[in-house]
């Protein structure tokens, strides 16, 4: 009964590695039933095939049940699906293969005599799954380079005493088990601390990803902050240019009316013409009126700018709807991202168009509705989008941002990619009566 419970826990180790290499190498779907179900069914079904000894039948169970996880947890195209599985394989029977060479090296014996010891199986097996696990999560970490600034390679070397301590540790186990006469009683406890050894480099590894992830969401949150708070100083600045700018183009025009007077006086009618066309001149540069809501108008117009720079039709419909119960903070990042977002995609595309129309609907909700020209769909994973930038630190923070927007005025995120057009839309539903007008910031 102890050696069945020990290999349990060997098997459950196995797809600890297993779970942490996917969590590492690819983007993971929303954790679902399925997701959580189909490890505990592969670690089961690994287990039971085990009790058959039967090497083949083991190693196919292990390429299917790999196979499985990543295609139906993560998503894999077949093609990388059977890239992870041949290297999970490799890594695998390659550890495996080690420990055995290395064990009998080490303690210079020859394996055969103790193949049916039991301390020396159970011992054998954890220390190939040790070894195996750590490949496995090294190898992990190279693949995923842009985490590289918050893991340092010394924090990794650090964790890896513990799996390494835990090795030469069970080869002085096996030592002594092999050079003495163990009774029953003390086999049992030597299978038991084997297994709690294993578990405890579970619960390490497991505290460590758990912190790791939990520090990266924490530093993605304050540079989605820092963001935030950098655009909306930066339209703070810009609305003081444009009262500064309309204060100024006043005065100016004051001045040219006057000599187009005293032109008139002086029957010059060149300097009327030029005058006048002067003032024309000043009345389509002066800062447009959109929607009357200060900071949704410098917005707009820093992307009308942007957008007549990179030669894309924007068009807007936002007359007559208040903003009034979002703060200007939550106005600019959800705005600013909206924009941004679509003008990387128009940009790109032939049509090269961007419709935005807000609209009210009930009387109690506000609706944003984006649409531009995008030739490819963009890519998704369990519904959501997935940014296509490869800036490391800083990926996807714009649509985390517009869902945190979303989701603080309980409001609803849909999107819509058209083919037969080849326009993207998207749709956003904010609730009136979760917002409280705050002023300015």
């Amino acid at each position: 009964m102890i050696l069945q419970i020990s290999y349990a826990f060997i098997f459950l180790f196995q797809y600890f590695a297993i779970f942490i290499y996917f969590e590492n190498t690819l983007a993971s779907r929303k954790k679902t039933l399925l997701h959580n179900a189909l490890f505990a069914i592969a670690w089961m079904v690994q287990f039971g095939i085990s009790f058959l000894h039967v090497p083949i039948l083991n190693m196919a169970a292990f390429v299917i049940l790999v196979g499985l996880i990543a295609h139906l947890c993560y998503g894999a195209k077949i093609k990388v699906c059977v890239f992870h599985v041949c290297m999970l394989t490799v890594y695998m029977l390659g550890t495996e293969i080690f420990i055995v060479y290395f064990t009998s090296l080490v303690l210079n014996i020859h394996i055969d005599p103790y193949a049916n010891n039991i301390v020396f199986l159970v011992s054998q097996a954890v220390l190939s799954k040790l070894l195996f696990f750590m490949v496995a999560y090294f190898a992990s970490k190279i693949r995923k380079k842009h985490e590289s600034d918050l893991e340092s390679i010394p924090i990794l070397l650090a964790l890896s005493v513990v799996p390494l301590s835990s090795i030469i540790f069970l080869h002085i186990l096996v030592y002594w088990a092999i050079s003495s006469q163990v009774s029953n009683v003390t086999t049992t406890w030597l299978i038991i601390g084997t297994a709690l050894l294993l578990l405890s480099n579970i619960i390490v590894f497991f505290i460590y990803e758990m912190t790791r992830r939990t520090h990266i969401r924490f530093t993605l949150l304050q540079l989605e902050k820092q963001r935030e708070e950098i655009s909306t100083e930066y339209y703070e600045l810009l609305l003081e240019k444009h009262e500064s700018y309309k204060i100024l183009i006043h005065d100016i025009k004051r001045h040219l009316h006057a000599i187009q007077k005293m032109a008139a006086e002086a029957e010059q009618p060149d300097i009327q013409q030029y005058t006048t066309a002067l003032c024309g001149e000043f009345d389509l540069n002066s800062v447009i009126t959109y929607s009357g809501s200060k900071y949704v108008d410098v917005i707009i117009n820093r992307y009308a700018f942007d957008c007549k720079m990179l030669d894309i039709s924007l068009e807007t419909d936002v007359r007559g709807v208040s903003m009034d119960f979002m703060s200007d903070m939550d106005i600019t990042a959800l705005l600013d991202n909206l924009l941004e977002n679509a003008i990387e995609a128009a940009v790109q595309s032939r049509k090269k168009q961007i419709y935005l129309t807000f609209y009210e609907q009930n009387d109690n909700f506000i609706v944003i509705k984006t649409q531009n020209s995008c030739d490819q769909k963009p890519l998704e994973k369990n519904g959501d989008i997935l940014s296509t930038k490869l800036d490391g630190q800083t990926h996807g923070i714009g649509l985390k941002s517009i869902h945190r927007i979303v989701a603080k005025y309980n409001g609803n995120v849909e999107w819509q990619y058209y083919a037969n057009t080849s326009n993207f839309e998207m749709i956003i539903v904010l609730n009136k009566a979760h917002g409280k007008p705050i002023g300015k910031l």
